[in-house]
């Protein structure tokens, strides 16, 4: 008989699974941030707009209302990958064999780390602060389930700590911004660099799996693309958060 830990998860990924899909698709679309300064556009680039003055909430929220096809890749890979491992949980659990014993059930941590970023965007998005708590808390749950899946051949764990490093380190920024009035092009370079620090920490205490760097380096690359337009210091910022998660993941790989 299946034990209730793998439902539990289950039941919760569908939730975190219509949270998300009732978010991206509110009345109100998010708007693009862009450059004071003028930029160059083409086909990957978004037409340039104007810079909302709620940046702070605009800037991690981007992960959750996609407003390009990078950002829908990313999120739509996170659903599926969380909604096969729930239902392979299910189907055959993992936490019944002896490296549960070692490290301890998954399915808690996960599920929690689902709970807290399925509500959060409701009911914390509202002020910079609260969503740095809520991403936090996301963050931390499912990056102590990533080190407790290493190894137990469950990637989509690793994936969803990594994607939700990333939010974090654009709430950060975002907060930053509410703080201190920082221009985009900064903002915009404190959503990775940051990111990369905390994801190369955060990848040698989980161990042997690469989802986690994989996720980040996709982040990185969608927010970037999204933000940048023609500016080198997004552009650079990109470039060294990418190059760093991509040497962790070697490592992780190897």
């Amino acid at each position: 008989m299946t034990r209730p830990g793998p439902i539990i998860q289950l039941i919760a990924t569908v939730i975190f699974v219509i949270s998300g899909i009732a978010f991206a698709n509110k009345t109100e679309p998010l708007p693009l941030l862009v450059l004071d300064s003028p930029r160059s556009t083409g086909p990957l680039l978004p037409p340039p707009l104007q810079i909302n003055p709620d940046v702070a909430l605009i800037i991690p929220q981007m992960y959750l209302d996609p407003v390009n096809i990078l950002m829908w890749g990313l999120l739509i890979v996170v659903w599926g990958m969380l909604l096969l491992d729930g239902i392979g949980q299910v189907i055959d659990p993992s936490d019944v064999n002896g490296a549960r014993q070692v490290h301890g059930p998954i399915w808690p941590l996960i599920t929690a780390a689902m709970g807290v970023a399925a509500s959060w965007p409701w009911y914390f998005g509202h002020t910079p602060e609260l969503v740095v708590i809520g991403t936090g808390a996301t963050t931390i749950l499912a990056t102590a389930a990533a080190r407790r899946s290493a190894g137990r051949n469950r990637p989509a764990i690793s994936f969803f700590a990594g994607w939700a490093a990333a939010v974090f380190s654009a709430a950060l920024a975002g907060f930053a911004s509410a703080r201190f009035g920082l221009p985009v092009q900064a903002l915009s370079a404190l959503a990775i660099l940051p990111g990369a620090a905390i994801g190369m920490a955060a990848q040698m205490w989980i161990g042997p799996s690469i989802g986690y760097c994989s996720a980040m380096i996709w982040a990185f690359c969608a927010f970037a693309i999204t933000t940048m337009g023609s500016d080198p210091v997004v552009a650079l910022a990109a470039v060294l958060g990418i190059s760093a998660m991509a040497t962790v993941l070697v490592r992780a790989a190897s």
